[in-house]
C-alpha cells in the first residue's frame, strides 16, 4: 500500500528516519498579526526550501494551550542542523518576532 508521502515506503510503513517536529506557540497580541504574516509569507515557504523539509502545516487551538501550532515532516533529525535550514530560521524577520513570543514549545517525534 503507497505511504502517500514524499519518500514512503511503498509497504505503507514510515522510514524511522523521518520525524515529526511540532512547535506550539503564543504571541503578544499586538503582533499576531505580523506573526501570521511572518509565518505565511516567509517562515514556511522558506523552510520548505530546504533539502529534507518534506511539508509543513499550521493551525490554530480551540482549547487549552498555546493557540498556534506549526507541524513539519523533515527526512530525518539532522535536517535541523544543517546549514540551508540554519539560514531559513534565522532570518532578520524572525529576530523581529521572536521577542513577542510569549511560549514556544517543540517536540520532536520519530515517525514508526
Amino acid at each position: 500500500m503507497p505511504s502517500g508521502r514524499k519518500g514512503g515506503r511503498e509497504d505503507g510503513m514510515k522510514s524511522k528516519e523521518h520525524i515529526l517536529l511540532i512547535v506550539r506557540i503564543d504571541v503578544e497580541p499586538e503582533m499576531e498579526e505580523e506573526f501570521n504574516r511572518w509565518y505565511n509569507e516567509e517562515h514556511i515557504p522558506t523552510l520548505l526550501k530546504v533539502p529534507g523539509v518534506l511539508w509543513a502545516k499550521r493551525a490554530i487551538n480551540t482549547g487549552k494551550g498555546p493557540k498556534y501550532i506549526a507541524v513539519y515532516e523533515h527526512e530525518n533529525i539532522d535536517v535541523q542542523n544543517s546549514e540551508a535550514y540554519r539560514k531559513a530560521a534565522q532570518t532578520e524577520w524572525t529576530r523581529r518576532i521572536e521577542p513577542h513570543l510569549l511560549k514556544r514549545e517543540r517536540e520532536i517525534y520519530e515517525l514508526l
